[in-house]
């Protein structure tokens, strides 16, 4: 857990707890903690999921319950929680990159990609040369196509 040193106000055992909690996360739902402040009155922390194998992800309102579930106990009732979730977004992971690196492994020719999409191939050609940006619509397209063909 980054940023741990910060929570003074703790105990070693609750220490232990704490990390032991995040590691937990970590290894099962790629869910990491960061303490990214604390005032003699509150403590600020980051909450955030990155993409698991098991591709189960939790919203910011189930992010936020988790984070509340692993510091109860550990932060002063009249102290404030402020916790900020960020919650998975596939789109952040779709890029030039990988589309090529899950091209290659399933073996996919850009002529392919083409038939399977639907797309000009001069027009993937220019998306994958990354000179035509991928809109929402188009990373989704990719992101999908790939999911459903690894299956």
């Amino acid at each position: 857990m980054k940023g741990i040193e910060k929570l003074t106000h703790i105990t070693e055992d609750q220490r232990k707890l704490l990390i032991l909690s995040a590691k937990q996360y970590k290894r099962f739902a790629r869910i990491y903690f960061e303490v990214l402040e604390v005032t003699p009155d509150s403590v600020s922390v980051k909450i955030k999921q990155l993409e698991g194998p098991t591709e189960k992800y939790l919203s910011a309102k189930d992010l936020t319950q988790r984070a509340l579930d692993v510091f109860a106990g550990m932060i002063p009732v009249d102290w404030k929680f402020n916790i900020m979730a960020v919650p998975f977004k596939f789109l952040q992971v779709v890029d030039v990159d990988y589309i090529n690196s899950k091209k290659d492994a399933l073996g996919l020719t850009d002529v392919d990609l083409s038939r399977l999409l639907d797309v000009r191939p001069e027009n993937l050609s220019k998306i994958l040369s990354d000179n035509r940006g991928l809109t929402k619509l188009g990373k989704a397209a990719f992101y999908y196509l790939f999911k459903y063909l690894e299956q």
